[in-house]
């Protein structure tokens, strides 16, 4: 499913998280996925808002792993977006700006 028109001005630039997804593939090898379905499960909570999924997924396994995984995120000013179970009510896991 495509971003709406309206929420597409948001992105990020594609370099910035083309250059955020290698670099993060180098370090998290197979628990990084940009998997279509993945990133659908992972772009939608529990509401009635469109699927707006991230540009990739992380699955850290510890600490570090999430330090890193935002370290470089913020590095090149890509959006993180925490997930948890999936059950957001409100529209939180949805990547309005990429990421």
């Amino acid at each position: 499913m495509a971003v709406p028109a309206s929420l597409a001005a948001k992105r990020r630039p594609e370099s910035r998280i083309d250059t955020a997804i290698a670099i993060l593939k180098q370090k998290f090898g197979e628990r990084l996925s940009t998997a279509e379905a993945v990133r659908q499960q992972h772009g939608k909570g529990e509401d009635h808002f469109p699927v707006l999924p991230p540009d990739a997924v992380v699955f850290a396994e510890t600490t570090e792993d999430v330090a890193e995984a935002v370290r470089v995120c913020a590095e090149h000013k890509v959006p993180v977006i925490p997930f948890g179970t999936g059950t957001s009510l409100e529209g939180h896991v949805g990547a309005i700006e990429g990421g």
